[in-house]
């Protein structure tokens, strides 16, 4: 197997990546936050000399319900207007090679730790933390299947 794919990642891509990517720690945030902020208003409204401290509880709640799409949000503005390099990635048996603006790496397959396709992605995630994004436009159909059946064949590819 060889396949080659070329892409550039648009600012709203790079966003609902990391989102797809992180998304179960971001739902295990929002999720917790909003319950600490529901405990809040309920002791605020319960609890008639602790309103001060269920507000406090409220408004904690929902800046950690905010605080994974505030975090996404700053890295975007933090790289201000520069557009996304130019990414080249090829598949093939040993692994996955990319190039992106002057740097190259290869990774073998037992580098990945899980291989999803989710969300509009290919996910190669490396450690908890850490994962190639490759958007699913980047491959044609025809590549996308032939890249199905290789991972299935190794029993790579996650549901």
């Amino acid at each position: 197997m060889h396949l080659t794919a070329h892409y550039t990642l648009t600012r709203a891509e790079a966003l609902w990546g990391n989102r797809t990517f992180k998304r179960r720690w971001y739902r295990v945030s929002v999720g917790s936050g909003l319950l600490l902020a529901l405990l809040g208003l309920s002791g605020a409204l319960l609890a008639p000399g602790q309103w001060a401290m269920g507000l406090f509880l409220a408004f904690d709640g929902l800046v950690f319900a905010a605080m994974p799409e505030m975090v996404l949000r700053w890295a975007l503005l933090k790289r201000g207007a520069l557009p996304q390099a130019p990414v080249e990635a090829a598949f093939d048996d040993e692994g996955l090679w990319i190039r992106s603006g002057g740097a190259e790496g290869r990774l073998g397959w037992n580098a990945f730790s899980a291989i999803h396709r989710r969300g509009g992605f290919w996910i190669f995630r490396l450690a908890a933390n850490r994962a190639v994004l490759v958007p699913e436009r980047a491959l044609g159909a025809a590549e996308a299947e032939e890249l199905v059946a290789f991972l299935r064949d190794r029993k790579r590819l996650k549901a």
